[in-house]
């Protein structure tokens, strides 16, 4: 089997998490890295023995050297990239949220169906251990009816105006970048919500650094959800069912271990030791997906990844939150086909 060759487009902290981690993986080389500044660019393939690093995207987009590109750049500028790589015919895994919104997302899988190449939302969550394991305990029947989800992602954000997460115009705020992991787990073991409500606080970038989402399904689930830039927080999670409850540790979303306490509150606990943060779980699936021809991810799927952007799509409509290029809803009602509650507080 010949090797799969990885580019990297970005070289924030997540890049560099990332690259870091792939030495991890099962298989797959990491050949190249690029960056818009040359000093980066070659300092990042210095520190991860990378052979080629470009000062241009579009040099790396279009090299023959290159099989999958992950792109890590801030999210204003996932759409742009990922188009201009399906239509490269590269394979892409992209960071989440894949795009700002479910208009750019569909149109994109649809693209990357029509030239026959594989894309996939850098959810590396998912594949975490220890969010299998629970996965698992939920689908062996361990809690009997799951219930109840609670999970947040908060921690005290940036103060810089500038930096990417309170920058409007780099697409910021808590909600895309923290608020997407707390949604994507109520969805995976729910399903899109059929009821949505939302408080948000908005700070001075105009964007939101706060929020709590309840969601809520026809069958009688109910999920608590917050993200914050302003507060430390534990950042677990909790499962609760009929009969027990789970807890995963926090950080949830990268965790190493949870256990499952039932109703006499015997506890059974689990703990991973796995090397890194844990982005190689997400290389060994892409590389798996490219190895056996697959376009999609069956874990973390095109529908998954769209129902996820839009879930967020209906939370930002509800804040009024919009960024550049995004056209505001014209008809107050075509949104608020959902009860929403209108309580938006100036941080």
């Amino acid at each position: 089997m010949k090797t799969i060759r990885w580019g990297i487009i970005g070289t924030g902290t997540v890049a560099r998490n990332f690259a870091h981690d792939f030495a991890y993986a099962k298989a797959g080389e990491l050949t190249a890295i690029a960056s818009r500044n040359k000093e980066t660019a070659d300092q990042f393939a210095a520190d991860f023995n990378v052979d080629l690093a470009y000062i241009d995207y579009f040099s790396l987009i279009n090299s023959d050297q290159v099989d999958v590109i992950y792109i890590a750049v801030p999210h204003h500028l996932h759409y742009k990239i990922a188009k201009a790589c399906i239509l490269a015919n590269k394979s892409i895994l992209c960071e989440k949220p894949f795009t700002i919104n479910h208009e750019q997302s569909s149109e994109l899988y649809d693209l990357a169906k029509e030239r026959n190449v594989f894309a996939m939302e850098a959810m590396w969550t998912r594949f975490n251990p220890v969010i299998e394991q629970v996965y698992d305990w939920i689908e062996d029947g361990e809690l009997g009816q799951l219930n109840s989800i609670q999970a947040s992602f908060g921690f005290v954000g940036p103060s810089d105006p500038e930096h990417r997460l309170l920058n409007k115009s780099l697409a910021g705020g808590a909600l895309l970048d923290l608020g997407i992991y707390p949604v994507f787990l109520a969805q995976l073991f729910f399903g899109k919500p059929d009821f949505i409500q939302n408080q948000a606080v908005i700070g001075d970038t105009d964007v939101d650094i706060f929020n709590q989402i309840l969601l809520g399904w026809e069958q009688g689930q109910l999920a608590i959800l917050e993200s914050s830039l302003i507060s430390h927080s534990p950042n677990k999670a909790v499962l609760s069912g009929s009969k027990g409850y789970i807890e995963i540790d926090g950080p949830w979303f990268m965790s190493k271990s949870c256990r499952l306490i039932d109703v006499d509150n015997n506890e059974r606990s689990i703990e991973f030791d796995f090397p890194g943060m844990g982005y190689q779980f997400e290389i060994d699936e892409v590389n798996r997906c490219l190895e056996e021809g697959l376009l999609q991810s069956p874990n973390f799927s095109w529908q998954d990844s769209l129902q996820l952007i839009s879930t967020l799509d209906e939370v930002r409509d509800d804040i009024g939150l919009y960024y550049d290029g995004e056209e505001m809803p014209m008809d107050e009602h075509d949104i608020h086909d959902h009860h929403h509650e209108h309580h938006h507080h100036k941080h």
